[in-house]
């Protein structure tokens, strides 16, 4: 018997890594002395497995039970149910520290059937599921799905395809307690690289006019994240900025016309002394 489930990106991969909570919401943030999972039907190696997973790890109050469910989920346990957890805080005031209780009803243990992709033109479907680590009769794991469709992503944005939308359709099969995975693909346009705009001050005389020469050679090309990585590392020190894209690099993309128009941005002033 199949069920079949639409899920997009978002809902099905949503909180999907288990990292720590970020610090300014330090006041939410719950430490777990003992973890207590309480079920009648999960295995004690998977139970164990979990409670090693959090115990002495530092997570926002309000996540807790969702990030159990998710871990669970991250050994096959797709459709796994978990109660509100019950916290039992350490005496002293203000104490953040407490010992967690939790129960889970995880239901059947899912493996990975197939993915398939569905109007994917770009690639051919074999090279994108090499993209995807879980083989076929692996536990099924949201965060490496999630990986994948990450990788997916970045595959298509170096032929210029920026806005690539991969929504996932799970097909559960409860005989075979196997989920099927369909990527229906939507590929959109490609883009070209853009024009390339200065932010800040010209740290010398002519570093402006080196970098706008330097980029002529990009601009109308298909855009490519790669490229423009290689671009930033051969050039950064001209404008004396971050080697990391991410850190000094803002894209826009222009529809209408189909290019990424980049800015360049300076390192704050504090960080170039």
């Amino acid at each position: 018997m199949h069920i079949l489930v639409r899920l997009f990106v978002v809902s099905l991969l949503a909180n999907a890594g288990l990292g720590q909570p970020r610090l300014e919401e330090a006041e939410n943030n719950v430490r777990i002395s003992k973890l207590v999972i309480e079920s009648n039907s999960l295995p004690a190696a998977d139970r164990e497995q979990i409670i090693r997973l959090f115990q002495q790890k530092t997570y926002l109050e309000g996540e807790i039970g969702e990030r159990i469910r998710q871990a669970l989920g991250n050994v096959g346990y797709f459709k796994a149910v978990v109660d509100e957890p019950k916290f039992s805080f350490l005496a002293q005031p203000a104490s953040r520290i407490a010992s967690v209780t939790v129960t889970v009803q995880p239901g059947v243990q899912y493996r990975l059937g197939e993915i398939r992709f569905q109007k994917a033109t770009v690639f051919p479907a074999a090279q994108l599921r090499e993209l995807f680590a879980l083989r076929s009769g692996d536990l099924f794991s949201a965060t490496k799905i999630s990986v994948g469709l990450e990788d997916l992503r970045k595959l298509y944005a170096t032929r210029g395809y920026v806005n690539m939308v991969a929504n996932p359709v799970v097909m559960s099969d409860e005989s075979r307690r196997s989920i099927d995975l369909v990527l229906e693909v939507d590929e959109g346009q490609p883009y070209d690289f853009g024009k390339l705009y200065l932010e800040g001050v010209e740290p010398h005389p002519g570093a402006g006019k080196a970098l706008l020469d330097s980029w002529k050679p990009l601009e109308g090309r298909r855009y490519n994240p790669v490229e423009l990585q290689h671009w930033l590392l051969a050039n950064h020190f001209d404008w004396k900025v971050s080697a990391l894209a991410s850190d000094s690099i803002r894209t826009t993309e222009d529809p209408e016309s189909r290019v990424v128009n980049v800015t360049l941005t300076q390192w704050p002033e504090r960080i170039n002394r």
